[in-house]
């Protein structure tokens, strides 16, 4: 991709080169488990269990893949690692130089394996269960348990069989916002003034490895963690369940789950320290002749859950029967849902000793603080064998008859909404709003250009100073990581839903019925929002909605249920015998 800008600096901002193909990828699982229950007392019931999972990295089945290792294990020196073969005979003297030059060892290798890395063999999750019957009508149920779980939702990136030399990419950034790339590709002469063109294209990098005119500068080196630690989790939970009637019971327990090593992507070659923007980037990290935040997998986040859920249930008798659900719960995270953003609100610092992804460890984004559902079902108490009209038959059995309601709502609150800062700090990193302490007026309403919006008062919110100018109006000087602001957020818009249907049954003879059934979903014609900022599902998102500095602050682009979701209804007509 070559994105030109005649009319402003003559140039490209951004140069991105690839052949990336297909790999044939592969990787092996093992299991096993033993369990046991075992009845202690009448009253008390055990359940044991052991379980061994091993989850192998990824390999590719011809050895075309390389990895980059930025530090750490093996040898506590960055590596490039790549097997033994006809492939790593297909190096070009740029590349090897380059790796020379900022410090990265050249591996070629076997010994490590599938993968090129560790993957880690003992993991043994033992679980425990207990239930004690405390009395005919209150029961105690408790657990326990590790799992692991190497099947990341992570889909096809970063995929070390898209390195050099059999896939690969080039990306090349304009020194400063001021100036073009003036020199594309490290080609001997520089490109015509203002960088490449659309006529030069990209004669000055070719994909051929070996190629004479192959230059590596700018060359992009993905990596898996070399010392893969597998992710797990640790499920806990202790529940009372108390049997108010024969049809009846309540039940309200605290649930808890504490996740370890999830995979995370910081990306390598990061800006390592808070540096005014004037600072050439290249000078900011650890091999400043290959791509800087290429793709990087590192097992280093972790989660916290911790939950009251609570139930009333009643089972079917007297023609009712219904469940009502209440939770409260909290969700922290420094990572997320790999396929769906990363961590959907980006990392600030993950190359800045100190700083990491942990500096981002905040409220997840899936988190959901209240949550209630009610849904049951009502046979009406009328018609033949019912409390009422018992003995009706005929027409008017027929009428009043055979009718029930069946429901279900839901009622919850927002998921959390992030703010960044409208305009970055320092070079090449992330910033956050800060609070300024007015109220912020969340809910929904018409901003001034009569849309709909979230944020009621853009005054709560303001940023940092850019390092070095002081600027914008109104920020707040800061050093040292403050100057990468907060983590800044605040609940979105809640979702609210009432389905609602109506049954009729004809009882036609012994052996045959007919139900006839009016179904109304969002009975109520209510719609719920997504959060300003939202994008993704074939929906656009607003620009400038999450920058308190633009007349479009908070406005709400879309509906969460695709596309509009108003009242539907359906009919239909069911056959029983």
């Amino acid at each position: 991709l070559l994105t030109d800008c005649p009319g402003f600096v003559g140039g490209p901002n951004g140069v991105f080169v690839s052949n990336i193909s297909l790999t044939d990828n592969g990787k092996d699982y093992y299991g096993t488990y033993i369990n046991d229950d075992w009845k202690v007392t009448p009253k008390l019931t055990v359940n044991l269990g052991l379980r061994w999972d091993f989850f192998g990295l990824v390999g590719e089945h011809h050895e075309n893949q390389a990895n980059f290792v930025p530090g750490g294990p093996p040898t506590g020196q960055p590596m490039y690692i790549i097997p033994p073969g006809k492939n790593s005979g297909n190096l070009s003297a740029s590349f090897i130089n380059l790796l020379a030059k900022d410090g990265i060892q050249l591996a070629v290798t076997n010994k490590y394996g599938q993968g090129l890395g560790n993957s880690q063999p003992k993991n043994f999750a033992p679980r425990l269960g207990v239930a004690y019957q405390v009395s005919p009508k209150l029961v105690v149920r408790a657990g326990f348990g590790l799992f692991y779980n190497g099947f990341e939702n992570r889909g096809f990136s970063p995929n070390i069989g898209e390195n050099y030399p059999f896939q690969f990419n080039f990306s090349f950034f304009n020194p400063d916002a001021s100036h073009p790339i003036n020199n594309f590709a490290g080609c001997a002469t520089a490109t015509p003034a203002g960088g490449p063109t659309l006529e030069t294209g990209f004669t000055c990098t070719p994909l051929d490895p070996v190629s004479p005119l192959f230059n590596a500068s700018g060359l992009s080196l993905r990596g898996i963690q070399f010392d893969y630690k597998t992710p797990y989790s640790m499920g806990g939970n202790l529940t009372l369940q108390y049997q108010l009637t024969s049809s009846m019971s309540v039940q309200a327990g605290y649930v808890t789950s504490l996740a370890r090593h999830l995979e995370s992507f910081p990306g390598t070659n990061n800006i390592k320290s808070i540096q005014p923007s004037s600072v050439k980037p290249e000078t900011l990290v650890d091999f400043p002749d290959f791509g800087r935040n290429t793709s990087y997998a590192a097992t280093e986040g972790s989660s916290y859950y911790h939950a009251l859920q609570t139930k009333v249930e009643k089972q079917f008798a007297g023609g009712l029967n219904f469940l009502a659900a209440y939770t409260w719960s909290k969700t922290m995270s420094d990572a997320g849902d790999l396929l769906n953003g990363g961590s959907l609100r980006g990392y600030r610092a993950p190359g800045v000793p100190g700083l990491g992804i942990h500096f981002d460890y905040g409220v997840a984004s899936f988190d959901v603080r209240n949550v209630f559902h009610f849904s049951g079902g009502y046979e009406l108490p009328f018609g033949k064998g019912k409390h009422f009209m018992s003995d009706a038959s005929g027409f008017a059995n027929a009428a009043v008859g055979g009718w029930s309601v069946i429901w279900s709502s839901t009622l919850q609150g927002g998921q959390p909404i992030t703010l960044g800062c409208p305009n970055g700090t320092a070079q090449g990193l992330g910033c956050g709003d800060l609070f300024t302490g007015q109220p912020l007026k969340l809910g929904l309403h018409n901003d001034s250009n009569l849309k709909l919006s979230w944020f009621g008062n853009p005054a709560a919110f303001t940023q940092p100073c850019v390092l070095g100018t002081g600027g914008p109006t109104g920020c707040v000087a800061l050093t040292g990581p403050g100057a990468l602001g907060g983590l800044t957020q605040v609940p979105g818009p809640g979702f609210h839903r009432l389905d609602f249907s109506v049954f009729k049954n004809f009882q036609l003879t012994e052996r045959f019925r007919l139900q006839f059934r009016t179904e109304v979903f969002n009975i109520l014609n209510h719609p719920n929002f997504n959060a300003p900022g939202f994008g993704g599902n074939g929906v656009v998102a607003i620009s400038g909605s999450t920058d308190f500095t633009n007349s479009k602050f908070g406005e709400i682009g879309s509906t969460r249920d695709a596309p509009y979701d108003p009242r539907q209804i359906q009919f239909a007509l069911k056959l029983y015998y």
